[in-house]
């Protein structure tokens, strides 16, 4: 009641005055409590029009920028605040804006700045980390969040975070464990499943049936779905639940004896267990190399069909550095005695149009209307070219010859350093020779493409 009566105050004062500043300062932070973000901003707008110099206006419409994605234009707000009124939680905050938008070098010394005011901050030692990580300074950044989790030792995003580096780095018994503080993770997007039947620990469920369900994305599913057959050898049955655009191709697989989609009613089991956790419960923390496990659909390969895929999902929090502008393959796309053809799906199949190229690369999109007629059009492909996506996974399960496009700071799963990977005997990795730069790679993917 009290805040709802200080707004209309302040909203009473701004109807007098539209310049009083710290009145529409005020209001905007009692709005965004509220979460009425968009009406906030407008009120920290107001109050910077009046007053450019405002002390509080500028770091709460950068902080509200940021969180809105909108870092460009966040940074701008923060740098001046910071050097308004310096101090740790603005220092920290800049370097989150730099990080977002790329600017390492900003962001490592915003990150400094912070430290200076407050060395035992563990949020900002774990955003350093994150910052060497991204750099490639792996083992800087896990010194880093080991020191950030001597201080905030029950900090789930500090674990979480350290488990992926600890899995980056080939350190996968220790990384497992550490993995499963993901479900107290709040940046972590799968939420936790609760079922009537216990957790499975990974013993043996003789004559029960154990249930294994779907947890982040559909790449993840595909990539861990091999391990369905060693679970299944310790359980009477198993049932794997799964997202609904990948029930159609799964339902068959070995080890599998029923399959449902996300949304169905689960029957009845006696243990559960999330996909990504069972490298750890079978004692499986490794990946071992393996023959295709999918089965790839009866279609002849077709010499000199190339297929290309070259962004991911537009939400994903690394979509800005995983994804290639596609007027950057261009040159490719112009080499003679190729077949071009796009298995690109979602808003981004529109850049072949924008680009000018719908002469040089057949859209499939329209065909593609679940991963079983994705598989059926990568089973004709001679080559594969991608990026990090889902598409990248089916294709190595299926064992489709697959060049994988990476940004210079890789995920988790590809390894700091490589041109293999244990996951996929068909897949060739070409990495990044530093961040953001994707013109480097054309020269040697232009030579190395198979000629016809």
């Amino acid at each position: 009641g009290e805040a709802a009566a200080a707004l209309a105050l302040y909203e009473t004062i701004l109807a007098a005055d539209p310049a009083a500043a710290d009145a529409a300062n005020n209001a905007g932070v009692l709005l965004r409590r509220q979460g009425a973000e968009d009406a906030a901003i407008r009120r920290y707008r107001q109050a910077l029009a009046a007053v450019p110099d405002h002390p509080d206006a500028g770091w709460n419409l950068g902080r509200a920028l940021l969180e809105k994605a909108e870092a460009d234009e966040a940074y701008l707000h923060l740098r001046r605040a910071v050097a308004l009124r310096p101090g740790w939680e603005r220092w920290h905050v800049l370097g989150r804006a730099c990080q977002a938008r790329g600017d390492l070098a900003g962001a490592e010394a915003a990150y400094g700045h912070a430290l200076a005011d407050r060395p035992e901050a563990a949020e900002t030692l774990n955003n350093l980390a994150n910052l060497h990580q991204g750099a490639g300074r792996l083992e800087a950044a896990l010194a880093l969040q080991d020191r950030a989790l001597t201080l905030a030792p029950g900090n789930a995003d500090m674990h979480y975070n350290r488990a992926l580096l600890l899995l980056l780095l080939g350190r996968w018994a220790e990384g497992w464990r550490e993995h499963e503080w993901r479900w107290q993770a709040a940046g972590f997007a799968s939420p936790r499943r609760r079922f009537a039947s216990p957790a499975w620990d990974g013993r043996p469920l003789p004559g029960g049936t154990l249930l294994v369900h779907w947890e982040q994305g559909l790449g993840d599913t595909i990539q861990f779905i091999r391990h369905a057959a060693a679970a299944r050898a310790r359980a009477g049955r198993l049932v794997l639940e799964v997202q609904p655009p990948l029930a159609p191709l799964l339902r068959g697989l070995p080890g599998l004896d029923a399959v449902v989609t996300a949304g169905d009613r689960v029957p009845p089991h006696d243990a559960h267990a999330p996909l990504l956790s069972l490298p750890l419960l079978l004692d499986q923390p490794v990946p071992a190399p393996q023959p295709p496990y999918l089965a790839l659909p009866a279609v002849a390969r077709e010499a000199g069909r190339i297929g290309l895929v070259w962004a991911g999902n537009p939400k994903h929090l690394n979509d800005r550095n995983r994804s290639v502008p596609l007027p950057l393959l261009a040159p490719l796309l112009a080499l003679p005695g190729r077949h071009w053809v796009s298995l690109q799906v979602g808003p981004r199949s529109a850049d072949i149009v924008t680009a000018g190229l719908a002469a040089r690369l057949e859209d499939l999109s329209p065909t593609l209307v679940d991963f079983t007629a994705t598989a059926a059009a990568l089973a004709r492909l001679e080559l594969l070219i991608t990026v990090d996506t889902a598409v990248a996974h089916l294709a190595g399960a299926l064992g489709v010859p697959t060049w994988l496009l990476l940004p210079f700071a890789p995920d988790w799963r590809w390894g700091p350093s490589g041109t293999t990977t244990p996951w996929y005997g068909s897949l060739r990795i070409w990495r990044q020779p530093r961040p953001g730069d994707w013109a480097m790679l054309l020269p040697n993917l232009m030579s190395s493409l198979p000629s016809h």
